[in-house]
């Protein structure tokens, strides 16, 4: 029988460097099983404690992970192929918490260890985080994230506020001796989420382009995400529409960005949508090989992406692994 639940989801991200989170499984046991016994790992995700001896033997590591698995997404970090930590998106399991909110909202909550001791303190737990929030609220539609950390762990609470989180509680840690003497926790909502991804534009930067004749850079759409869009997106109101950024490439305008809310305003029946020039210096190379996979799929619009509108788990197979796959 197995120790860990696992799932069918697997993440794909990073800038500059593969990340991947992958179902954690019981395969992954001898690695949990090192990472648990090391008392520096245990510092940083055990409260931070002052136990310099604290280390957890296998039976307590079936007993974590056996139980948190059964009512939470866990993933084996991955960095260019090695395994360096582990996450897990948690139903919220703590009574004290779940009576803040209406019983009618999913709150869950992302812990994380980087076990590979090597590879902290290099913006790969945040990357991992934003990968986690990502999913938290477009593939699960998460309603809050409720987040946790000591006051103490100065990296940490930049990381949540990094990401959007605004702190709404502090607790005291007790039993004393520890090496925080708060523990903060940290909010984010669906809504804030929502609201930190749209697109202000100065209106005198705007112009209307149709539809039928912006070039697409990516193959699919994410189900989750259109999802999410539709939470904004007034079909009668132009004027809150976060514009489409584009850049000319090979005598057509091409969206470098706003995919999604694109064929958000086709299925509403709009034939034209709000656009800008977008002035970021980007990897046009990388956008050649996207155009290219385009137009050999037939996708020269957002009339063509709009019968290709797929689940979060198969957006993430189908675009952004094979994205990461690029070879340039």
């Amino acid at each position: 029988m197995s120790v860990i639940k696992s799932h069918d989801i697997t993440l794909y991200g990073g800038n500059n460097i593969d990340i991947v989170l992958s179902p954690l499984c019981d395969e992954h046991l001898p690695l949990l099983y090192k990472w648990c016994a090391d008392p520096e790992v245990l510092c940083w995700t055990e409260g931070g404690t002052t136990d310099t001896n604290l280390s957890y033997g296998a039976d307590t590591v079936h007993r974590i992970y056996g139980g948190v698995s059964q009512n939470a997404f866990c993933f084996l970090i991955e960095v260019n192929s090695i395994p360096i930590g582990e996450c897990w998106l948690q139903k919220m399991n703590l009574p004290d918490v779940k009576a803040m909110y209406p019983e009618t909202l999913d709150v869950r909550r992302i812990d994380m260890i980087i076990g590979k001791k090597a590879y902290c303190n290099k913006g790969i737990g945040t990357q991992s985080i934003g990968m986690m929030i990502d999913f938290a609220f477009c593939g699960e539609y998460v309603d809050v994230l409720h987040c946790f950390c000591e006051d103490d762990n100065i990296r940490l609470r930049r990381m949540w506020e990094k990401h959007g989180f605004t702190r709404v509680l502090e607790d005291p840690l007790e039993p004393q001796p520890q090496k925080g003497k708060w523990q903060y926790h940290y909010r984010l909502t669906r809504q804030e989420f929502i609201e930190r991804r749209r697109v202000k534009v100065p209106a005198d930067q705007r112009f209307t382009f149709p539809l039928a004749e912006l070039q697409p850079s990516q193959l699919y759409i994410s189900e989750g995400k259109l999802r999410l869009v539709r939470e904004w997106f007034t079909p009668d109101d132009t004027e809150n529409f976060d514009p489409i950024p584009v850049k000319r490439l090979d005598g057509r305008v091409l969206m470098t960005d706003g995919h999604t809310r694109a064929v958000a305003a086709y299925l509403a029946g709009w034939d034209s949508v709000p656009v800008y020039w977008d002035e970021d210096d980007l990897d046009m190379h990388a956008y050649e090989i996207d155009v290219n996979w385009c137009k050999d799929e037939g996708i020269i619009s957002p009339i063509d992406l709009s019968k290709r509108i797929v689940p979060y788990k198969d957006y993430e197979q189908l675009w952004r692994k094979r994205c990461m796959e690029m070879s340039i």
